[in-house]
């Protein structure tokens, strides 16, 4: 007859980190006292590119606005994208994920119908922001009557093979439907700023040209497909991070007080750079008036480049 053991079965295991096993046979138990100080070498899990590959298309449409009467004083403007949305399926103007026959570690992407919504801010000749619209656009539209469409600058769509050797990602099936194979849209928006293993899809734009009295814009756009997966690497470190410590300053004396707190002057003009025999430096001359908006607000909120339009009689 066999006896019943009380307690706890006796086949139990506990299992440790080879780190902490290791340290049990010196003098410093980890779990008793953890390390401290700057390790050498870090262990992260990072998000590597296995592949990528880019297009460029080019659109021209309107913003929605009147330009003219909206913003008399707009000059110029940048441009980024926020978000791109689409639909999944076969037709013509959906998006579709799928493996290449006999080719296990790639896939074939095809991308059609994309809305693509844009953040345009204006700007006036002395760099002022106005306001910031957001207009939207067809890029690969399926119909070739549609606005937008070009044969070759923006066509109904392209297929792009990509290498993702570890697989994509799936949205879950409902009922008895199969997971879908997903993209992952990178925007500017809460729910899409974010990466995710498999592949992503992201935008970026170049306002090449602003039409104030059409109120209209052209703009290129980059789409950058990648497959891009989580690994674990050991990484050469030189320590933490200093955080920066701002200052706060009183608001009644703001300007002698960061000027005394401040650092010290210093002359930090550049001098010509002369050559043999005297010749004037480049950068004597003066700007030409269309730059003179790119000289005031440069490359802001990290959008595209900037355009100011030809002039128009008043």
């Amino acid at each position: 007859m066999s006896k019943m053991k009380s307690g706890r079965c006796g086949c139990h295991n506990r299992i440790v980190s080879n780190t902490v096993q290791k340290l049990r046979q010196g003098c410093t138990d980890v779990c008793v006292t953890p390390q401290c100080g700057s390790p050498e070498v870090l262990s992260l899990l990072a998000p590597l590119i296995y592949d990528e590959i880019g297009i460029n298309l080019c659109a021209t449409f309107p913003v929605g606005v009147d330009l003219l009467t909206t913003y008399p004083t707009a000059t110029c403007g940048t441009l980024y994208v926020l978000d791109i949305t689409f639909t999944y399926g076969t037709d013509p103007g959906t998006v579709s994920v799928e493996a290449i026959t006999g080719r296990p570690n790639c896939y074939a992407v095809t991308l059609s119908g994309l809305t693509v919504q844009l953040a345009l801010a204006l700007y006036d000749d002395a760099g002022r922001l106005l306001d910031t619209i957001y207009p939207e656009a067809l890029f690969l539209p399926a119909n070739e009557t549609a606005d937008t469409y070009d044969e070759d600058m923006n066509p109904t769509s392209v297929t792009l093979e990509i290498f993702a050797p570890y697989g994509v990602a799936y949205t879950p099936g409902t009922g008895t439907a199969d997971p879908t194979p997903i993209l992952n849209i990178l925007g500017f928006f809460d729910t899409n700023n974010n990466i995710q293993q498999g592949l992503n899809l992201y935008a970026l734009p170049k306002l090449l040209n602003l039409d104030l009295e059409e109120s209209e814009i052209t703009v290129g756009l980059t789409l950058i497909l990648q497959s891009l997966y989580f690994a674990g690497y050991r990484v050469a470190t030189e320590g933490k991070i200093l955080t920066p410590k701002g200052s706060l300053v009183p608001a009644d004396e703001t300007d002698c007080m960061r000027f005394v707190t401040g650092d010290l002057l210093n002359l930090a003009i550049k001098p010509l750079n002369l050559g043999i025999p005297s010749c004037d430096d480049p950068g004597k001359h003066p700007c030409p008036p269309e730059t003179s908006c790119s000289t005031c607000i440069g490359n802001v909120n990290g959008g595209g480049t900037v355009i100011t339009p030809p002039a128009t009689e008043p």
